[in-house]
């Protein structure tokens, strides 16, 4: 893979999630829901990605064969000022990255703790599972930082002295293992919850699928250790694990940021309801789970009922009126209100057709 094309892709994933993000925070500046610690962390998460993006695209401008020379296997090779820059830098970036997916999956964890919070059991693991994801920030990060003592070998990889200097190679692969790890516990969490909620067996995988959404980044997670690895070296190819480096990183803030932004879209999409992909109770639950993300929770419930995670179940219609969808059926606007204790009420909107009217009730059950 060549380094346009790793510039071309980290750029991508970015711009994606710098449109994600600040989709997450007019979602929540609409519902007037204020900002968590969630919201903080995740965006400095993009700031991080996005210095790790600039640091890359500065090293291939200081020595475009710099990927050669960090990968040099050749003893003897002489290393230029221009090699050691590369180096350099690009030994920043894998610093950096660690702080990119430790803040990613601690914004998800906060989410789910103010979200999930249906038993103490289930903060307890919140917390553990936080606790193992800033310890495992912590220790990668330390032992980038003393890959190399003295530190000066790390910038002429194949001069490192043994003695002085521990298999990277070994190291990238194992920490990738591990975190795949962490995020295969962090997208199983919720659905036990889900599973245990009140619901048919088609919301159940509706609700679940939000979730399992994340196992795309576990895939690219895995690639990026796999491809990286080379047998019997010491150092791994970064020009083969770049890409799928900026994939992982990119995924994990969208998928971090889609639970709450669905209110936004759910707004957009009331203009032509009627593209909406899924049937539409499948719409509806969609829109719910991530209204409940976005005006919070006021209390932990001893039952894991759809309460639990907040969801306005009864919505109460007021003055209907009647208006067409673009392909002409029926459709009625129904505004819904949905209230926190102790909190101010949000107001928030669904539009929703004809087919299920009949299962609106008549009054709005506090959350």
């Amino acid at each position: 893979m060549d380094e346009d094309t790793n510039v071309i892709v980290g750029a991508l994933m970015a711009i994606l999630s710098i449109i994600i993000v600040g989709m997450r925070f007019y979602a929540r500046r609409y519902k007037k829901a204020g900002y968590k610690w969630d919201d903080w962390l995740i965006v400095a998460s993009l700031l991080t990605m996005i210095a790790t993006d600039i640091l890359a695209i500065c090293a291939i401008s200081a020595n475009p064969n710099g990927p050669e020379a960090a990968t040099e296997a050749n003893d003897t090779h002489e290393y230029t000022p221009e090699d050691v820059e590369y180096t350099k830098l690009s030994w920043t970036t894998t610093v950096l990255y660690f702080s990119i997916t430790a803040t990613t999956k601690l914004s998800i964890l906060l989410m789910y703790h103010r979200l999930f919070s249906v038993s103490d059991a289930f903060r307890r693991q919140t917390i553990v599972l936080m606790a193992l994801v800033i310890a495992f920030w912590f220790g990668c990060t330390l032992a980038n930082l003393l890959n190399c003592i003295p530190m000066k070998y790390t910038w002429i990889n194949s001069l490192a002295d043994p003695r002085y200097c521990f298999n990277y190679n070994y190291y990238w692969f194992a920490s990738g293992i591990c975190e795949a790890f962490l995020d295969f516990w962090i997208i199983l969490m919720p659905i036990r919850v889900v599973i245990s909620l009140q619901l048919n067996r088609k919301q159940k995988i509706a609700v679940t699928s939000v979730f399992l959404l994340g196992f795309f980044v576990i895939a690219s997670g895995l690639l990026k250790a796999i491809l990286g690895y080379i047998p019997g070296s010491r150092e791994p190819s970064f020009t083969r694990t770049q890409l799928w480096t900026s994939v992982h990183c990119g995924t994990g803030i969208i998928c971090a940021c889609l639970p709450i932004c669905w209110p936004l879209l759910a707004r957009i999409g009331k203009i032509h309801p009627q593209t909406w992909p899924g049937n539409e109770s499948v719409r509806r639950l969609w829109h719910n789970i991530s209204s409940a993300s976005v005006l919070g929770r006021s209390r932990a419930h001893k039952e894991t009922t759809v309460h639990d995670l907040g969801w306005p179940s009864t919505p109460t219609v007021k003055g209907p009126r009647k208006m067409s969808s673009t392909s002409g059926a029926q459709g009625v606007f129904i505004p819904l209100r949905a209230s926190n204790e102790g909190s101010q009420s949000d107001n928030y909107e669904y539009h929703t057709s004809a087919s299920f009217r009949s299962e609106m009730r008549e009054t709005v059950s506090p959350v």
